[in-house]
């Protein structure tokens, strides 16, 4: 039911939202929209399409078992979903900053399956899970609900992202992990401890980097719970082949697989880890290949915004470039410019990203934020804009 948000009166209701089924309740668009007041009835859960802000005004509600605090505002950020479950019949403040509309839905998104894996969890105390699954299944909001599971029961947990093309930890192109210190809504909630480089968003062509970078952000640690997010590719041969050499060197303790259907058979059927299916998320939101593009750009902007073209001395830097790369200062090189670079430390964990824009004398030009403690600068395959956008790769 939505609230005037001035008199605090019920709006006379109007059902015109367009995505209505028999699961969801319509809302109306009268009063004050976009920021108005909503009462969201017990059990019932109420999906908020980002961009937006929500304040708790009364009741009690969660966001993937991370109770609510009152009068604290919680973003959901462009191209996210959040849903908010009611415990009590709960008032909410909206403010949408697009007319994406929320929409109300009976009992909760969270299938009963995902509460049995959080008690198995639970009984584990320790250990490592990956979690796989093609795109738009809810990869993410399991990671982000098992860790709230967890940490309510005070177990340590550390989040591993390892999805290059849909990261949440760091820039596209980068794996990273944390180790959350509260209740979290969203992995981007985290801040990593550390972020390494990978310079693709696509795994195929740097299929052995990516397995030996999880890998170590991935090792064993004595009373923690390690969470490992992959990435959506798993629906060809290749991908299966790719995920079965993932699982092989990380040996989890256990596969968590997010399935519409039979999807992910021939990577669990053939896997020698143990491994329970899971139903996919409710009402969870897809995203076209245009949205995922638009993601990407936004990740590459937060991390190259206000920097500059750098004189970058290269006398004592490591410079790595993939097989087959043109020399820095070879006949090619000009092929080099434009294309992403990690800007690293001696042990590889990242500090910022840059794009090449090539040599002057001795040095290296770099469009980044910053070179401090700098010692390695590795070269991507993605080309970039300043502004973020792609405009190509290099296929050597």
């Amino acid at each position: 039911m939505l609230l005037d948000y001035a008199s605090g009166e019920a709006i006379p209701y109007l059902a015109i939202f367009t995505e209505c089924t028999s699961e969801k309740r319509p809302i109306s668009l009268f009063g004050r929209w976009p920021e108005a007041r909503y009462v969201l009835a017990p059990t019932n859960t109420l999906l908020i399409r980002g961009p937006a802000t929500i304040k708790l005004l009364e009741g009690n509600a969660s966001i993937l078992a991370a109770p609510l605090q009152l009068n604290h505002g919680t973003f959901v950020f462009d191209q996210k979903q959040l849903p908010i479950e009611a415990e009590s019949e709960t008032v909410l403040e909206i403010d949408l900053k697009k007319s994406l509309r929320p929409f109300e839905i009976e009992g909760s998104t969270i299938p009963s399956s995902w509460d049995m894996v959080a008690d198995a969890l639970l009984d584990m105390r320790e250990g490592k899970v990956m979690v796989i699954g093609a795109p738009d299944v809810g990869k993410s909001t399991l990671s982000v609900y098992l860790t709230n599971r967890l940490m309510a029961h005070g177990y340590r947990v550390r989040v591993v992202d390892a999805d290059i093309g849909q990261t949440d930890l760091g820039p596209p192109t980068t794996i990273g992990s944390a180790f959350p210190n509260r209740l979290i809504t969203s992995l981007t909630d985290l801040t990593p401890a550390i972020t390494l480089f990978i310079g693709h968003t696509n795994p195929t062509r740097v299929e052995s980097k990516l397995i030996d970078d999880v890998q170590e952000l991935s090792t064993d640690i004595d009373e923690t719970m390690t969470i490992v997010n992959t990435d959506g590719w798993v629906s060809d041969p290749e991908a299966v082949l790719f995920k079965k050499r993932l699982i092989t060197s990380l040996r989890p303790d256990l596969v968590l697989g997010l399935a519409k259907g039979n999807e992910l058979h021939p990577i669990l059927s053939s896997s020698r880890a143990e491994s329970m299916n899971l139903n996919a998320a409710k009402q969870v939101l897809a995203r076209s290949r245009s949205n995922r593009r638009d993601i990407r750009t936004a990740g590459y902007i937060k991390f190259l915004e206000g920097g500059r073209t750098r004189i970058i001395p290269i006398h004592d830097l490591q410079l790595l470039t993939p097989n087959r790369f043109p020399a820095l200062w070879g006949p090619r090189s000009d092929e080099l410019n434009g294309l992403i670079v990690g800007l690293t430390e001696e042990n590889g964990h990242l500090i910022q990203i840059g794009i090449f824009r090539g040599v002057e004398g001795d040095g290296a030009r770099v469009y980044c934020r910053d070179t401090m403690n700098l010692r390695k600068l590795e070269f991507g395959y993605i080309r970039l804009s300043t502004s973020g956008r792609e405009i190509g790769y290099f296929d050597p």
